[in-house]
């Protein structure tokens, strides 16, 4: 492998000229042009590794999301690549389920710059202790006591929207797929729905007022005992992702139609909707902009000097809505 050496002999360089050229300062136009022609010729790739240590920056990022089997983290992790890759920054990605710190352990050990997270229960105590050492910016779940800059969706006004659709639409006995509560964005959608109910004197039944766990199975359980309810709902809004597909699940093994003797609001999955029948009704996440919108502040902080007095910057992006089939209007002949 070639080394500053070879190009020192190649080039008649001193090997203070070359490592200038290298860690991107300027030289003189003719060496960075025999410089650039001798590591062509010798085929030299430059140590990115010991170039780290010797500078002590790794030109790298670390992103810790609570898993990577669903669209959502996905597109957040390709976001934030693209927008750090631009800028010169590698990312190094690793999930935090149960890991008790060990991740964030992990990155520091990697020399990672900062760190944009999805922060799990288990990690947050690990995310305060190097909050000080480095930027951290987090993503979807809240979590006050990082006390630090954070890209989210407005929750609140996804959970109302998804409410005032419903109601305008004629449904007042209506059922909330509404997730773990101890889920930061679960409970802020669920009291906007429950504020849009509330305006126009519909109360929620408890039976239809649904804490489930964040998956496909749990989803399909509760919307399959909601509809064995002696009175069933005429719709359901469904919080998140995984929740809409058990529910559109349990739905069709019921023998029900969607859009027809029951009506539907689902979470993301925007490519689902378009091939239901009909089309699904969805509120949807911006989510590649909450991962650019963490990257650019990541780089922010990078470029600033690091401040434990800098107020937190936090962004609340607006939800969209997906119009589809799936909601009847109770009105209508």
């Amino acid at each position: 492998m070639a080394s500053y050496k070879d190009i020192q002999r190649e080039t008649g360089l001193s090997l203070a000229t070359i490592s200038k050229y290298f860690n991107g300062k300027t030289v003189l136009e003719r060496n960075r042009t025999a410089i650039e022609l001798a590591a062509q010729t010798l085929d030299y790739r430059p140590n990115d590794i010991a170039r780290s240590l010797r500078r002590r920056r790794s030109s790298t990022v670390g992103v810790l999301l609570p898993a990577l089997n669903n669209d959502f983290h996905l597109t957040i992790v390709a976001s934030v690549e693209e927008t750090l890759r631009a800028a010169g920054y590698s990312v190094i990605v690793a999930t935090s389920v149960e890991s008790d710190g060990r991740a964030v352990e992990l990155m520091l050990r990697r020399m990672v710059e900062g760190i944009i997270t999805v922060p799990t229960p288990s990690d947050v105590a690990a995310l305060r202790d190097v909050r000080g050492r480095l930027p951290i910016v987090v993503v979807d779940w809240e979590a006050p006591e990082l006390h630090t800059d954070g890209v989210f969706l407005d929750n609140v006004a996804a959970g109302r929207m998804a409410g005032r659709h419903l109601l305008d639409h004629g449904h007042t006995r209506i059922a909330l797929l509404g997730g773990e509560r101890s889920v930061s964005t679960m409970r802020q959608r669920r009291q906007g729905f429950l504020s849009a109910l509330s305006e126009v004197g519909v109360c929620l039944p408890e039976e239809f007022d649904g804490a489930e766990p964040l998956v496909v199975s749990a989803g399909r359980e509760a919307m399959a005992r909601m509809l064995g309810a002696p009175t069933r709902p005429t719709a359901v809004f469904c919080a998140n992702y995984e929740l809409t597909v058990g529910a559109v699940i349990a739905i069709n093994e019921s023998g029900l139609r969607i859009g027809r003797e029951i009506s539907l609001v689902g979470f993301d999955g925007v490519d689902l909707a378009k091939v239901t029948v009909p089309p699904m009704t969805l509120i949807a996440q911006p989510t590649a902009a909450i991962g650019r919108g963490a990257a650019e502040i990541l780089l922010q902080r990078l470029a600033a000097e690091p401040s434990d007095e800098a107020a937190p910057q936090l962004t609340r992006l607006a939800p969209q809505f997906v119009a589809g089939g799936s909601v009847l209007r109770l009105d209508d002949p």
